[in-house]
């Protein structure tokens, strides 16, 4: 059959992922890596071999943190617990030092090598019961072929290189696909096989992405492009569906989306006290995501993921200055909260940008770009140029000292006098806010407040750094808890100093997503929330539900327990949706 054809085919599968979408259908090979060729090498060019193997393995490694951070900070915890795993496997010495040794003993290129070492591998783990087994050889041959595709020509398929409204059919889905998909480009996931605990079943639920595995995919390559369905009502796949469904089932999805964006009014709790929900985005596809959630505006806009790919220290005022204005733009108005470069940490995906032995204490964030003064200078008059042109606001990531909030705001007054020398339009002042995600800005948030617009608590590193604890490391999860006695205090303090200035603070992260949250947070005295567009929704249907008054008597008695265990026994009682 030939993509012209019109056809109708309706296939049936098992729902893995709930949802209806429609798309253009794009097939993927599961592992599209190049068979690579065998031959043998001279004594002379074993150190070769060995430092190409070494060189593959780290950029491997920087793809897999990215995409981890990428994972963290769009609140998909269990996601990025996964590509953990990855990275882990990155550092297993079968993979590492066993693979050198072969090279050195068997005098071969490194790519042949590597292949023989990993069929090694997989029958190692053929040994396993099956249920591990399998899940565990789709995360070795992912990771397997991420690495050969850096050791020879074959190029790893490029999301950014493809177009919105996408449905994905292939074989099986792994997991860094899933990962790197997100709902405002792919709308679906059509596979052969796939359980509904795998690692990229577990990723595309996070992400709210419709899916169905068991449609089998023979004889259907030839519809590339084609018109395509999925409704995971009646668990099918309808390809080149008619006229009549087509429109039946886009009219469903603008029904959806309408009743979402009639949703975006002013929100206020059963005892009229009014809320304000907003969003963390980090590309622009995402703005049209704010209106469809029901945010207020962006609360969070993650700068640093525009750099991705690009050149650090080359990365010039005018390119940003074109991709900030597209986004104030598509902003139409709305509050719009740009976090300067939060580079550092694993961000490590932008040239030019040199890793450091212990990332997550070292030169990120703020520290990074007031050391850096010519690539903070080139991203500040970008966005001061764009001031008069909507509701911007600047937000300053990891404040641990209020000398950094003072430096950047003494900037910036330089800056808005030289733009106007030059002829620029600006505004004499735009808010200025801090991040407090290190316990000494919570320490000194007094002191921070004074100084600043606004404050944004953002509670992922909050609670990493305060608890001394990964939270991307699956095994250290049951340390990571937004319910320790010592966050909530922290947050009851910069609720409190905020009030006492006049200095309005948000909640940023996974917390302000949570459910049992979301009741504590009001009775500790916040009013603004903003977390991942798919979140929005339901935190806003709760918030109408609950009463100010009762909430934070109820705070008042959870700042008395003494653990983690007592608050979400609590919580789980008395405000469990």
């Amino acid at each position: 059959m030939k993509g012209s054809d019109k056809e109708e085919i309706t296939l049936h599968g098992n729902t893995i992922s709930e949802g209806i979408s429609v798309g253009k259908l794009v097939f993927i090979d599961d592992f599209p890596g190049e068979i690579a060729s065998e031959f043998p090498i001279e004594s002379h060019e074993v150190e070769h071999e060995v430092a190409r193997f070494r060189s593959a393995l780290f950029s491997s490694r920087k793809d897999l943190c990215h995409l981890k951070r990428f994972l963290a900070r769009e609140g998909s915890r269990e996601a990025a617990s996964i590509i953990n795993a990855h990275i882990q496997i990155l550092e297993d010495p079968f993979m590492t030092t066993f693979v050198e040794e072969k090279i050195r003993k068997m005098m071969k290129n490194t790519e042949s090598v590597f292949r023989g070492v990993m069929g090694d591998y997989e029958r190692e783990f053929a040994k396993i019961r099956k249920d591990h087994r399998d899940q565990r050889l789709l995360d070795v041959k992912d990771l397997s072929n991420r690495i050969l595709c850096h050791l020879t020509s074959c190029k790893r398929l490029d999301l950014s290189t493809l177009p919105n409204g996408i449905i994905f059919f292939t074989k099986e889905l792994v997991p860094s696909l899933a990962s790197e998909a997100t709902a405002a480009q792919v709308k679906g996931f059509i596979t052969e096989t796939g359980g509904l605990n795998s690692h990229a079943a577990l990723i595309v639920r996070s992400k709210g992405i419709p899916y169905i595995s068991g449609v089998s995919i023979q004889g259907l390559y030839h519809y590339q492009n084609s018109d395509v369905i999925v409704d995971t009502r009646k668990n099918r796949v309808m390809i080149n569906p008619s006229k009549k469904m087509l429109k039946l089932h886009q009219s469903v999805q603008n029904r959806r989306s309408a009743k979402r964006e009639a949703s975006t009014g002013e929100v206020q709790t059963r005892d009229g006290c009014t809320l304000t929900f907003l969003t963390n985005i980090e590309n622009i596809d995402d703005l049209k995501l704010v209106d469809q959630c029901g945010a207020h505006g962006i609360g969070l806009f993650r700068s640093e993921f525009l750099c991705s790919g690009k050149k650090l220290f080359s990365f010039s005022e005018e390119e940003q200055y074109k991709l900030y204005r597209k986004i104030v733009k598509s902003a139409n108005g709305k509050p719009l909260t740009f976090r300067l470069f939060d580079f550092g940490g694993d961000k490590s995906n932008v040239v030019g940008y040199e890793g450091e032995p212990n990332p997550a204490l070292g030169c990120r964030a703020i520290r990074f770009l007031l050391r850096h003064p010519k690539v903070f200078k080139r991203q500040l008059r970008a966005l001061m140029r764009l001031s008069l042109e909507g509701d911007l606001r600047i937000l300053l990531p990891l404040v641990s000292d209020v000398t950094e909030v003072v430096e950047v705001k003494t900037r910036i007054k330089k800056l808005i006098s030289e733009l106007s020398n030059e002829g620029h339009k600006v505004a004499k002042r735009v808010p200025i806010g801090a991040m407090i995600e290190v316990p000494s800005a919570v320490i000194a948030c007094d002191l921070i407040a004074k100084e600043s617009d606004f404050l944004s608590i953002g509670t992922n590193d909050l609670i990493q750094y305060t608890l001394a604890t990964d939270r991307t490391r699956q095994d250290c999860h049951p340390f990571v808890t937004s319910m320790h006695p010592s966050i909530i205090r922290m947050i009851d303090h910069i609720a409190r100093e905020g009030s006492k200035f006049n200095v309005p603070v948000s909640l940023c992260g996974e917390m302000a997503a949570d459910p049992l949250m979301i009741s504590l947070l009001l009775g500790l005295g916040i009013r603004l929330f903003s977390c991942a567009p798919k979140h929005v929704p339901a935190i806003r249907k709760l918030t109408q539900r609950l009463e100010v008054a009762i909430c934070r008597t109820q705070a008042k008695e959870i700042m008395k327990l003494k653990t983690s265990t007592e608050v979400e026994r609590y919580l789980r009682k008395k405000f469990s949706p």
